[in-house]
């Protein structure tokens, strides 16, 4: 058996005992509502998405995708993440009436199904790194800003506005992104 064939068996195995310890819970009397669309693990090679039956019966399309249904929180002053640190930033509708998030300095930022409209820049990134995943990203002068060796990685999202970069910043697309 291959290597690559022992992983697939290994997270066969791993799925099927999550079903059935989910099902078990669902005996217990516990609710399993899981969004359809919304990212649940996500690592190196692998993305796990909650689908519904009718979803998954046909391919989805980009901007298709539920983000949230979380309610809208109206902030004035920007998110900041400076140094090394982790911000995670999940399941949020949120509009900002100037720039909204900014990372620097080696800030590590993670962003999964959200909703973020600002009325200036989106997501600023100076040194950092930011990851986008199933999220709608709304800027009026721009949805992403990156410089001074900034990552960028965009999957399954929807920018609205231009995607700057300067210099050795770099915007990876992972796939299913609408870049509008």
């Amino acid at each position: 058996m291959s290597l690559f064939s022992r992983r697939a068996v290994a997270v066969g195995a791993a799925v099927g005992l999550g079903l059935a310890l989910g099902l078990t819970g669902l005996a217990a009397g516990q609710s399993a509502a899981v969004t359809p669309g919304r990212v649940i693990a996500k690592g190196p090679g692998y993305s796990i998405v909650a689908t519904s039956p009718a979803t998954a019966a046909r391919a989805a399309t980009p901007g298709e995708t539920k983000v949230t249904d979380a309610a809208l929180e109206t902030l004035h002053e920007p998110i900041v993440c400076q140094g090394r640190r982790v911000l995670r930033i999940d399941n949020r509708n949120m509009r900002f009436d100037g720039n909204a998030i900014t990372a620097e300095d080696g800030c590590e930022v993670h962003i999964t199904n959200s909703r973020i409209s600002a009325g200036g820049i989106a997501i600023r990134a100076r040194g950092a790194s930011v990851h986008i995943a199933n999220s709608e990203i709304e800027g009026r002068k721009a949805s992403i800003d990156a410089s001074g060796g900034a990552q960028i990685y965009a999957e399954t999202s929807t920018f609205k506005g231009a995607a700057r970069r300067l210099g050795q910043a770099v915007i990876h697309d992972l796939g299913n992104n609408d870049w509008l």
